[in-house]
């Protein structure tokens, strides 16, 4: 009696350690949730893209809808402008600043991080985005599983609302949600561009729950030659100042 009395006190430890490790999913620490997402989109340096962007008012009541152009080159070089008409509308983003130009008018021009949602889905090293995430406000002590459209994914930051976050799917590691500040980035219609590369075809860019920008990728091309001279700020910015 003594030997099965034995037997199941040490048959009811195992199960007490087993269990909490069978009911509570292992959670990954965020430095190695970007090590794979980063995997993801390893292969794309540069891009071009032509798409459709939808601009509204805070009001929701009127609406403006363009073709744009936009470049890309790792790790933060950006460009957008209107086909054709670079002075209409034209956005450079180099490093930590960023110009914007509306009718030929220089309307912004300082450090600015508006545009590192764009820099998720470029390759990059994973340390550098971990530093950059710190910098938006996001806490990388806490990560979490949550659900967001029918996908499981990981939260990277504080669960609580409005605060700054990243979403990335479980199984796919892709961003699907990115939220810092007023302004929140949602990445869906994910295709594949080349053999396990994968860019969201649409990003809506919303602030204080209003939708402001969408953007419907036309066309895309990974890797083309870019002229590092269309990211020159001050290059930019001489052309305009006469205006």
């Amino acid at each position: 009696m003594a030997k099965i009395s034995n037997f199941r006190i040490v048959l009811s430890i195992i199960i007490i350690i087993i269990l909490p490790s069978i009911g509570l999913p292992y959670i990954l620490p965020p430095s190695q949730i970007l090590q794979f997402m980063t995997k993801k989109f390893y292969n794309i340096k540069t891009l071009k893209i032509i798409q459709h962007t939808t601009i509204k008012d805070l009001n929701q009541e009127k609406e403006k809808v363009f073709g744009e152009v936009i470049y890309l080159k790792t790790p933060d070089l950006y460009r957008s402008e209107i086909a054709g008409q670079p002075g209409k509308r034209l956005i450079v983003h180099n490093s930590t600043r960023t110009l914007r130009i509306i009718n030929r008018i220089i309307k912004y021009d300082r450090e600015s991080q508006d545009l590192l949602y764009r820099f998720l889905l470029l390759a990059q090293n994973p340390e550098r985005l971990l530093e950059r995430l710190t910098e938006v406000g996001i806490n990388l002590d806490k990560v979490s599983l949550t659900r967001f459209e029918g996908r499981i994914a990981y939260m990277i930051g504080e669960k609580k609302e409005g605060s700054p976050k990243l979403l990335v799917d479980k199984n796919l590691f892709l961003p699907l949600l990115f939220e810092y500040g007023d302004f929140l980035f949602h990445f869906s219609d994910y295709r594949e561009l080349t053999e396990e590369t994968w860019y969201p075809y649409k990003i809506v860019y919303s602030s204080k729950g209003a939708i402001i920008e969408e953007h419907i990728i036309k066309d895309i091309k990974v890797n083309p030659p870019i002229d590092l001279s269309i990211f020159d700020i001050p290059l930019i910015r001489a052309q305009f100042s006469n205006n």
